[in-house]
């Protein structure tokens, strides 16, 4: 009973504190000095998003420019690689065309305890994500600051799978104030990693012909091919005798088909992180070479694996002409090859923009070509080993003859059937003798002699 009534008072005491804190919060939202602006309807009114040259995102790790040069948006901490177009366009509109849920206001004192004190304070508390609008001069047209996730129950932008999808966000303005405003969007795009704003189109390896991998080493060095784009296996050029090509080891029928990178080195730094790599040729049926290099580096953070490649192309310019060709299969032939063309020419300009840079890669990506000579050949053939004698009354595979020759050789001579022994003299029958009269000898037969009486007394 004792144990029930202390652990009755720890869930009061959770409970009221759970309320406390909540209160405290809503306290911190509708009570600051109220210097703020009112209800409106947008939370960038009249937004311009033409006039963005720029975009700066800093948050308590890590900070990321984004900028317009000339055609194209491009990464300052990536060297100037190309930003995502799509992921920009993304995250202007949504600013744009962002309504307001509600308001409320909260002093600078509370801050922190939301979420939205910008990069830079001292104490470094309660740190939000500071995004500014910059246009082509450098000046900022606009400045936010994107707080803690709002979690109420009963709210109707709650997420199916729990929580909720709405954000509190300070402007920098001193027309806002101390105005908190809630908006039911998170703004997943307006991230501070460089590394997600880059543009992750990239080259791709299509009917590779042949491969040619040259390693540091001689010996590890190896080259494979195939007779044409239908074939799944490919030969291994210059085998020894005994040597095969394992196709199972290695992938080369989609080797660097339709490829990612994770990220990107500027170019300066692309030639450390090159250092001692593999170089590999790959030629395509439709005309293309590409020119890579791959290696592994390991790291304190674990193994990290890089990419380079250079494109180029022997492109035919015209069709080939058809024997007997109608007039008007050649008007489609011909616009048919002027598609391809054009489409051809552009993926080839596209993947000449890749030259240069240093793209980090999975291991699966380039495992193929980091594999030596040794490593992709087939194991040695284990010679045959003599057929076992089927055991004793074991039957025949159904639908097989049988071996003549071995059941010849199975068979042994039966032993030669031992000479007829001497017959042994019989053994002469006793002769079986009558039984002896009573009063004859047994042995003799005889009478015994009767005795001799004596002569009668004379006188008598």
């Amino acid at each position: 009973m004792k144990k029930i009534i202390i652990l009755l008072v720890v869930l009061v005491a959770l409970v009221g504190a759970a309320l406390y804190q909540q209160k405290d919060r809503k306290s911190r939202l509708s009570t600051g000095s109220r210097k703020g602006t009112d209800m409106r309807e947008m939370l960038i009114p009249d937004f311009d998003v033409n006039s963005v040259q720029k975009i700066r995102i800093k948050d308590a790790k890590d900070e990321v420019n984004v900028a317009l040069s000339g055609a194209n948006w491009t990464v300052a901490e990536r060297g100037g690689y190309e930003a995502s177009f799509d992921k920009i366009s993304r995250a202007l509109l949504a600013l744009k065309e962002q309504k307001i849920s509600k308001k409320q206001f909260a002093g600078k004192e509370s801050w922190g305890k939301i979420g939205v004190q910008p990069p830079g304070e001292p104490d470094g508390y309660g740190i939000g994500t500071l995004v500014e609008l910059l246009d082509a001069k450098g000046n900022i047209k606009k400045s936010l600051v994107l707080g803690a996730s709002v979690t109420s129950s009963g709210n109707a932008n709650a997420s199916p799978f729990g929580g909720s999808n709405e954000r509190l966000i300070r402007m920098v303005s001193p027309d806002d104030g101390e105005t908190i405003w809630v908006v039911g969007n998170t703004f997943a795009d307006l991230e501070s990693k460089p590394d997600t704003w880059l543009e992750k189109a990239f080259f791709d390896v299509q009917k590779v012909k042949s491969v040619e991998v040259t390693a540091a080493k001689p010996e590890d060095s190896w080259k494979a091919s195939r007779p044409d784009a239908a074939a799944t296996e490919f030969t291994l050029e210059g085998a020894k005798p005994g040597e095969k090509l394992d196709n199972g080891k290695t992938n080369l029928t989609s080797l660097l088909s339709s490829p990612t990178f994770n990220d990107v080195l500027a170019k300066d730094k692309a030639a450390a992180a090159l250092k001692d790599a593999v170089k590999a040729k790959l030629v395509t049926f439709d005309g293309f070479t590409y020119n890579v290099q791959a290696v592994k580096q390991a790291g304190k953070d674990g193994d990290k694996y890089y990419l380079t490649v250079a494109v180029s192309a022997e492109l035919p310019k015209e069709r080939a002409p058809v024997k007997d060709e109608k007039p008007e299969d050649k008007k489609t032939n011909d616009e048919a090859f002027a598609t391809e063309k054009k489409k051809t020419e552009e993926k080839l300009a596209a993947e000449k923009k890749l030259e240069g840079w240093a793209f980090e890669v999975t291991e699966y990506t380039i495992s193929s070509l980091l594999k030596k000579r040794a490593e992709i050949l087939a194991d040695p053939a284990k010679p045959d080993a003599p057929d076992a004698a089927p055991a004793p009354g074991a039957a025949a595979p159904a639908g097989s003859l049988p071996d003549i020759q071995k059941m010849l050789q199975g068979i042994k001579p039966a032993p030669a059937a031992p000479a007829p022994a001497s017959p042994l003299p019989e053994a002469p029958k006793p002769e079986i003798k009558p039984a002896p009269a009573p009063g004859t000898n047994p042995v003799t037969g005889e009478k015994p002699a009767e005795p001799v009486k004596p002569a009668p007394d004379a006188k008598k």
